[in-house]
């Protein structure tokens, strides 16, 4: 049986809650606050624990240091009302599972937590360089890796797009991360997958590089393009493989750019910015067109 320590104070996590009592397998605790935590930690095991939201991440991170002492591999799934992007890297450094911060998807969280509970990886995932607009990580070649990256690329880059163009991003993201992963890695857990973050006034680029030995630029019989969407589909099944092979065709829809190296085990995406998008991070605004025609008149 699977268990689960929920800090929970007033009505801040019902809804987490009450979509998690209905997880066969699952024996929840609560406690009030991070005292009656450390107490409930030092007494049994647990496998996970999710958070309140009226803490901020400093705090939680100061609380799990202090929970491994108890329980030295439990997985945290931190709700905070705000986050930093230093606060979210410190938070990858300890090898946090999760972190969310508002708007909160419920189910998202939910899922994330469930994985928690069934994962036993507290390291699948390593800072290499942390520059404010350089990030740099290591990723082990897991699909429960993968969801987790996922999610926290997007605390660390996804309110910099309004929430359609944020929801592309991370699809097109989580793409090129499952191919990287199965295609590249073979989905060997002791191999890795290199991702960097680069983000500039006028884009968000991620470059990821597998440990493959790539593919040839040509069309693949096994993918799906613009041309010809379902053929594959045929090659597919009697190749063996699984359903599948939309991933390079949606994610050339999703972002502005996706660029491969020669040998094809590195891949680039660029997702531009919009004015207002690079505005609200602290950026100087892009010229728009009427700008510029603004200035030429």
């Amino acid at each position: 049986m699977a268990r689960l320590l929920l800090v929970h104070r007033d009505s801040e996590l019902d809804e987490l809650k009450d979509k998690l009592t209905s997880v066969e397998g699952l024996d929840i605790d609560t406690v009030a606050d991070y005292g009656q935590a450390l107490a409930r930690l030092e007494q049994k095991p647990f496998d996970a624990l999710a958070t309140t939201m009226a803490t901020g991440l400093d705090e939680d991170l100061a609380f799990l240091e202090e929970a491994r002492r108890f329980r030295p591999h439990i997985r945290a799934v931190f709700l905070a009302p705000s986050t930093s992007r230093e606060e979210v890297l410190a938070a990858l450094r300890a090898q946090v599972y999760a972190v969310f911060s508002p708007p909160f998807e419920m189910d998202r969280v939910a899922d994330l937590v469930i994985k928690a509970l069934q994962d036993a990886e507290t390291d699948g995932i390593q800072v290499v360089s942390a520059a404010p607009h350089w990030i740099t990580l290591r990723v082990r070649a897991r699909l429960l890796t993968a969801d987790r990256v996922v999610a926290f690329v997007d605390e660390l880059h996804g309110r910099l797009f309004e929430e359609s163009r944020r929801d592309d991003l991370l699809v097109a993201f989580r793409e090129i991360l499952l191919n990287a992963i199965e295609h590249g890695a073979g989905f060997d857990a002791e191999k890795e997958v290199v991702i960097t973050a680069i983000r500039s006034k006028r884009a968000l680029s991620f470059h990821f590089h597998d440990p493959g030995p790539g593919f040839p630029a040509h069309p693949l019989p096994q993918a799906a393009s613009s041309a010809d969407p379902i053929s594959h589909m045929d090659y597919r099944e009697e190749a063996g493989l699984r359903p599948g092979g939309f991933g390079m065709m949606v994610t050339r829809q999703l972002v502005d750019e996706v660029i491969y190296n020669e040998a094809g085990n590195e891949v680039l995406l660029v997702k531009h910015l919009h004015r207002a998008e690079s505005a609200a991070d602290g950026e100087e605004p892009l010229a728009t067109s009427a700008d510029q025609a603004a200035k030429s008149a």
